[in-house]
């Protein structure tokens, strides 16, 4: 005599649902871990602009024999360079003249004319004249231009040298000088999840490393700051 086949068991045994608890777990995480490192590659892709942005500005100087500077934008969070023709010289926005209240020259002087001033006993910052890098027949070229820093990507704090706190908000800037120097600058970007990188620029090569995590190394002196003579 043939058996009758016995009936499927209706509904899931609880190893079953324990099994599709831990696939939804594991496809939570994995979309969570998805988010993540696509902010993260935004994060170090925003880095590697301000890294590149240094190795431009000091090849430009060398190559060129100007001063150049690359701005940093906190208010458009935008990255771009710009140069003179004459001499500059950095001082600290602190060390600034009683009674001169343009912050706008970002730390550059003239130095011939901040002398003057000098002698002439006259509150006068002398600032140095930056704009945009031309072609010979003085269009500003694009490759130059402030550009975006990043995708959801937001600037936390520059310091170099040339001011007395970092600067948090406003528009700061890194001076590269013709003889191939600059000053130690650390940029500080993070990402909406508040993860935060620091690029570090050397003071003699300007060249840049990238520190995945706020790096506060000790406070920037006076010798970490170059003057073009």
């Amino acid at each position: 005599m043939t058996r009758a086949p016995r009936r499927a068991v209706e509904g899931l045994t609880l190893i079953e649902v324990m099994i599709v608890f831990v696939i939804m777990a594991l496809a939570a995480a994995g979309a969570t871990l998805g988010i993540g490192a696509l902010t993260r590659t935004e994060l170090r892709s925003s880095a590697m602009r301000v890294a590149a942005a240094a190795s431009f500005a000091y090849s430009r100087s060398v190559s060129t024999g100007r001063t150049v500077r690359v701005v940093f934008d906190f208010e458009q969070q935008t990255i771009g360079l710009e140069e003179t023709t004459g001499r500059v010289a950095i001082s600290r926005i602190d060390e600034r003249a009683r009674g001169a209240d343009d912050e706008t020259d970002l730390g550059a002087v003239d130095p011939w004319e901040a002398a003057r001033a000098k002698l002439e006993s006259k509150p006068s910052r002398a600032r140095g004249a930056f704009g945009p890098i031309t072609d010979p027949d003085g269009d500003e070229i694009d490759f130059y231009k402030a550009q975006p820093l990043g995708s959801g990507i937001r600037f936390v704090k520059v310091t170099t040298p040339t001011y007395p706190e970092p600067i948090v908000e406003g528009r700061a800037a890194l001076y590269f000088f013709p003889g191939g120097r600059t000053q130690r600058a650390l940029v500080q970007i993070a990402d909406a999840s508040e993860t935060v990188y620091t690029v570090e620029i050397h003071p003699l090569t300007g060249k840049a490393k990238v520190h995945p995590f706020p790096y506060e190394p000790p406070e920037l002196t006076e010798g970490d700051e170059v003057r073009d003579r």
